[in-house]
This record gives C-alpha cells, structure tokens and sequence, in this order.
C-alpha cells in the first residue's frame, strides 16, 4: 500500500482511526498494519521532500 497524495493520506487516517481498536489476528488488524506503514511512510517523504528543498 502507498499514499500517492494529501488526499489518500487524509482518508487513510480516517479510515486508520475508524480501525484503531481491531483486534489482533483479525483483517481489520493487518489493515490498519499496512495503512499506519503507509501513513508514516509518506510522512517521512514529505519531511525528507521539505528538507531538500531548504
């Protein structure tokens, strides 16, 4: 899973919290595995994107 967007950043974060207490084990479970990887993933993007530009 990647976040190509501020868009589908803002929906995985939703949908992120929507999930938050699943239970281990479950799919909702590794949903929200993937998706916190993907937020953070893109989160480190922007940051990395903001430092090259200063």
């Amino acid at each position: 899973m990647k976040i190509q967007n501020e868009t589908e950043y803002e929906r995985g974060s939703e949908r992120a919290d929507e999930i938050f207490a699943a239970k281990k084990g479950s799919a909702e479970h590794t949903e929200l595995q993937e998706l916190l990887k993907a937020l953070k993933d893109y989160e480190d993007d922007f940051v990395r994107m903001l430092k090259d530009n200063d």
